[in-house]
């Protein structure tokens, strides 16, 4: 009888931890051989039990084997961030995600992150059968509250049905917004993609590949195996007997971002990680399911780096704070942080893994420099947003609303920003700290400077002064926002409507590139992202479409 494991999905971008021999709930470490087709055994109380004649290594779940995280440009991963999503002024963002394995399905988790400081705003479980493709779409709801709509027949959990809006969810943004301002915050992020686990084909006898595996053109989605998903697995038996194995890579995402209205596209591919075993090739990951259910998980300091969810996180004073700030929910893992592969060396202290696993993730992404081009010729109309996204700050600092001073609400309380202690694990490379950020009182975003800029005309010529942002007198780019979009010369309603975390530059040459140094002490910032150009042809015919969407990826030193 062939057996399953589920897989550690949360981060199959990141390696962190070095944990052999060692399962906790919910993080299982492969340390078998894998299926195969000539094990015997029984199934009991939902869990499968080998035979006397069945051999030891062989039922548990494919051993992992990576120990490190690299961004896959043009590959596939074990990973995908989407940079950046947005459903402002008339814009809808889609996303396709492939799973080219054309023998295993994929247990993923999707996770929606707000702009302005990585809240969760929506997250569920897709279950993707071989060669499957998963497509939704982000839009503005007639209340200005983002939905996602799909058409797809991939299975879900919970169920997506077709056609049907799902709204996004309020409940992490920051209580003392307004309705309004809630409803703008869930309009723009961007997206965490991970595999936690493989589904092995068995029909025999695996009832979740049956469930989720394609026949005719249909996936079955059996609502009784999907909520039987519903279940901690803290034994590599038990998550084979659920019908997973340990994660392996083979997922690549695409997105655009159409405006029907305003006839413009701009499209792109998203970012992949890697989980690699020591040879450089890709490989196994641990497993890293969590149940997708609203009970309250009893150790997250252990699977999340996140400074909210952690009891030993420190304030901008550096003292560390009393109890976590978030009960964190099953629901609210796996996440980036979550101890993806095996690092040789690492304390065997289960609180510390989760602090490597953001570690390492984030020297993956890490960059010194930015470099891309804008145009602002008013002759065709064009005008240019940069967005920058981070999606790994979260894990190292965060926006605490509860955090008050003299009673009210202040970004200024030395607990507003909560550090997760990244040095603990003996790295000494957090790359966001007190002295580097700060917040603002407007909105509450958190903000982390350039070191320097330099602006550049298309005939050689070169500022390193004199461009102002806006709002306010810096001199000096600031990403402010986990995701902050920089708009050229425009203080109006920019190419992409950027509203959440946006500044706007001047000051520039009309049209060149621009170059940022985000070497920060040697350190890097993990930033991706890209130059949005919209443009229009003033010699278009009535009733020819005149308007074209440039997307260029930011080029980067890493």
């Amino acid at each position: 009888m062939k057996k399953n494991v589920l897989a550690l999905s949360i981060a199959a971008m990141i390696g962190g931890l070095g944990f052999a021999n060692i399962a906790s709930a919910d993080v299982v470490v492969g340390t078998g051989t894998g299926p195969s087709a000539t094990d015997q055994g029984t199934i009991v109380n939902g869990v499968w039990v080998p035979d006397a004649a069945t051999a030891g290594a062989a039922w548990r779940q494919t051993a992992t084997n990576t120990r490190g995280l690299r961004v896959a440009e043009g590959g596939t991963g074990h990973s995908l961030v989407v940079p950046y999503f947005n459903a402002q002024n008339g814009n809808m963002t889609v996303l396709h995600v492939v799973n080219t394995d054309t023998v295993n399905g994929k247990a993923m988790k999707v996770r929606f992150r707000g702009a302005l400081n990585s809240d969760d705003i929506l997250d569920f479980q897709v279950f993707m059968s071989p060669g499957d493709v998963w497509t939704a779409a982000v839009s503005a709801g007639s209340d200005g509250v983002a939905t996602l709509t799909t058409g797809d027949g991939t299975c879900t959990l919970p169920a997506l049905a077709k056609g049907v809006p799902q709204a996004f969810v309020q409940d992490r943004l920051n209580p003392g917004m307004s309705a309004a301002d809630k409803a703008n915050n869930t309009r723009e992020g961007y997206v965490e993609i991970f595999n936690m686990a493989d589904i092995p084909a068995d029909s025999a006898t695996n009832s979740l590949y049956t469930a989720i595996k394609h026949v005719n053109g249909v996936a079955p989605c059996t609502a009784s195996v999907l909520n039987a998903t519903l279940v901690n697995h803290t034994t590599e038996t038990s998550a084979a007997g659920a019908g997973f194995n340990t994660p392996t890579t083979g997922l690549y995402g695409d997105w655009y971002i159409i405006n029907v209205a305003q006839t413009t596209t701009f499209s792109g591919g998203a970012t992949a990680i890697t989980a690699l075993t020591p040879a450089g090739v890709a490989g196994r990951g641990n497993f890293v399911h969590f149940p997708q259910n609203a009970n309250a998980n009893g150790s997250p300091i252990n699977f999340s780096a996140d400074p909210l969810f952690r009891t030993d996180s420190k304030d901008a004073a550096g003292v560390t704070v009393s109890g976590a700030k978030i009960a964190a929910a099953n629901y609210d893992l796996p996440d980036l942080s979550t101890p993806y592969t095996v690092l040789a060396g690492l304390s065997a202290t289960p609180a510390l893994r989760p602090l490597a696993q953001a570690t390492n993730l984030t020297n993956a992404i890490k960059v010194t420099s930015i470099t891309n081009q804008y145009a602002n010729d008013a002759s065709i109309s064009a005008k240019t947003d940069w967005v920058f996204s981070m999606p790994t700050r979260r894990y190292n600092v965060a926006a605490n609303y509860a955090a008050t001073s003299n009673g009210a609400f202040s970004t200024a309380a030395s607990d507003y920003r909560l550090f997760s202690d990244l040095a603990a694990v003996g790295f000494g490379d957090e790359m966001f700290t007190a002295a580097n950020t700060t917040a603002l009182a407007t909105n509450g975003a958190i903000c982390v400077n350039a070191d320097a800029q330099t602006f550049y005309d298309r005939e050689e010529t070169t500022k390193t002064s004199g461009a102002v942002f806006s709002p306010g007198t810096v001199s000096a780019t600031r990403f402010c926002g986990e995701t902050s979009v920089l708009s050229f010369a425009d203080s109006g309603v920019s190419v992409l409507g950027g509203a959440v975390a946006r500044q706007n530059v001047s000051g520039v040459y009309t049209n060149g590139w621009a170059v940022l140094s985000t070497n920060n002490s040697g350190k890097g910032l993990p930033i991706l992202g890209s130059s949005f150009i919209k443009l229009s042809n003033p010699s278009a015919t009535a009733g020819t479409s005149g308007t074209y969407g440039i997307t260029w990826d930011h080029r980067f030193t890493r």
